[in-house]
């Protein structure tokens, strides 16, 4: 018995791992969600990179997370297409930069279709029928909650493995925009990993958290006007 329960936690990480691995096919390296204005006029640098993540991770991080495990969440209960549909229409109009708002939505929208590519799941296949129906962007936070919750992922390795993947694709787009090499962007995101932490144990269950990240919210607007463009966002 107890061996079919270790079986079980084990088969659940490994899922985690490949929908938390930052190269997930659904799209994530077309965007720099503001990036690639704010190095293009050296606003951020490499020596203030870590600053910055950081401060991300304690805004942006915890208000995603937070709609991550509230969708999660959601997942088990009776009504779970209509609270979860509410969160994503609540996301809509937090996020104002219209590229990171659509960013955020194509790749949640991929995200789901891809876990229904590999678990077949009614929940998910409603879930998307709904809100292709509804006209409701889904949000790649919102997506990943709920994929996690609808197949048995701890909340809290959810949450951690949500900004893990968040940040890492972050620092990749920074490899590709900066001079920042392999080991020092591993350096970086070894150093992240307590700020991971620190933000999971702010979080408190059925609360959605606010960010104010005006620099980077301008920057995801002013992306469009960029003479050259690497990114989509």
């Amino acid at each position: 018995m107890t061996k079919n329960v270790d079986e079980n936690d084990d088969l659940m990480g490994l899922r985690l791992l490949q929908l938390a691995d930052s190269a997930i096919p659904i799209g994530a390296a077309a965007h720099s969600f503001g990036l690639e204005t704010l190095i293009e006029d050296g606003t951020i640098t490499v020596p203030l990179l870590s600053a910055f993540l950081i401060d991300y991770l304690r805004e942006t991080g915890m208000l995603e997370v937070s709609y991550c495990l509230t969708a999660h969440t959601s997942a088990s209960e009776e009504d779970f297409v209509e609270k979860w549909l509410t969160l994503n229409m609540r996301l809509d109009a937090l996020k104002t930069a219209r590229e990171s708002r659509a960013a955020s939505t194509s790749l949640g929208r991929r995200f789901v279709q891809l876990a229904v590519d590999l678990e077949d799941h009614p929940r998910l296949r409603e879930a998307i029928q709904v809100a292709k129906a509804e006209g409701v962007g889904i949000h790649q936070c919102a997506a990943f909650g709920l994929v996690s919750g609808v197949l048995g992922v701890d909340a809290r390795r959810t949450g951690l493995a949500y900004l893990n993947q968040n940040i890492t694709g972050l620092v990749s787009a920074c490899q590709r925009l900066m001079p920042l090499g392999q080991t020092a962007a591993s350096q970086l995101l070894w150093a992240l990993k307590p700020v991971m932490i620190e933000v999971i144990n702010q979080y408190k269950e059925g609360t959605h958290a606010v960010a104010f990240t005006p620099m980077v919210d301008i920057a995801s607007l002013r992306h469009p006007a960029l003479n050259t463009r690497l990114f989509i966002s």
